[in-house]
């Protein structure tokens, strides 16, 4: 079965151990993590991928942009199904880290990809104080 915003939501939602909140729309979803300081994932379908990402910080808060990402791209491979990226938002630029997986993925694999991609960024958002402007 392909997932679509409205059963994985609904999946999401009927797990009881996780404590979140989630606003769905026809491609897409909100899902705000409240054991997580409320970390909003933004979780998008294509019409192959489910594609999860979260904002780690604005580009500009980063004193030597060069210097953390030549840091950041020696580094993935130690953010296990995470990458790093950045997205341009209402003409601001953001650091992002996502992780996609097929739109078939089992409802375990999409649990493993959200709670990872949690933590890799509380991970990547520590790491940015070392980088930031002060």
């Amino acid at each position: 079965m392909a997932w679509t915003p409205r059963t994985l939501a609904d999946a999401l939602n009927n797990i009881a151990e996780l404590d979140i909140d989630i606003e769905n729309n026809e491609s897409s979803l909100i899902i705000k993590m409240n054991d997580y300081g409320d970390l909003p994932l933004a979780v998008l379908f294509t019409s192959q991928q489910i594609v999860i990402e979260t904002y780690i910080c604005p580009v500009n808060t980063i004193r030597d942009t060069a210097e953390f990402n030549l840091f950041l791209l020696r580094n993935q491979k130690v953010l296990p199904l995470s990458s790093v990226g950045i997205t341009q938002v209402k003409q601001e630029e953001y650091y992002v880290a996502f992780g996609a997986l097929s739109l078939n993925s089992s409802l375990a694999d999409v649990m493993l990809e959200i709670t990872t991609l949690v933590e890799n960024a509380f991970d990547i958002a520590e790491i940015t104080q070392v980088y930031s402007q002060e």
